[in-house]
């Protein structure tokens, strides 16, 4: 017997981006050293501080669905993070907010489709290229692999490694 098709509501959403938030948190060090490299090394002081601003707002504020919820995200972040990761991962969830529209839940074919809009806010805002070493470059394969996964037997499966993914 196939799966019961995703949803994917407005707790589910709260449920993923506060995992988002733990990973970075248990991260930072790593993302800090990742930066050292590359820039001035505060990559993930920055994230921190932007995702505990977030997992605060939704805490004190818990949006009504799920484009009220990435909305809020991605504005929290633009706010809160800086440098360049800031409005990258803002208009990522920005894109997929409004790619959400007045859904509630998001099935999986309008969560696909709101993954995919975020993706290519990154690609618009940051003039990303695949194989250029950025975000882009770990988001656009878990897309792909969602999208190509939707019309098989393993949709709730793929869908769910592609939300890991992310």
């Amino acid at each position: 017997m196939a799966d019961e098709p995703v949803a994917i509501d407005t707790a589910a959403l709260d449920r993923w981006i506060r995992a988002f938030a733990a990973a970075i948190a248990d991260n930072e060090e790593q993302l800090t050293r990742l930066d050292s490299a590359i820039g001035d090394a505060d990559h993930g002081a920055n994230m921190v501080r932007g995702m505990k601003a977030v997992v605060a707002k939704l805490a004190e504020s818990p949006p009504a669905n799920p484009a009220a919820l990435l909305k809020q995200v991605g504005m929290t972040l633009v706010g809160t993070v800086g440098g360049a990761s800031g409005p990258l991962y803002g208009t990522f969830f920005l894109r997929m907010a409004t790619a959400a529209g007045d859904a509630e839940p998001l099935d999986q074919a309008a969560f696909a489709a709101a993954l995919r809009a975020g993706v290519d806010g990154v690609v618009a805002r940051g003039k990303a290229e695949a194989g250029d070493k950025t975000m882009y470059d770990a988001l656009a394969p878990a897309v792909d692999a969602l999208d190509a996964a939707l019309g098989g037997e393993d949709a709730n499966g793929a869908l769910r490694a592609a939300a890991d993914a992310a």
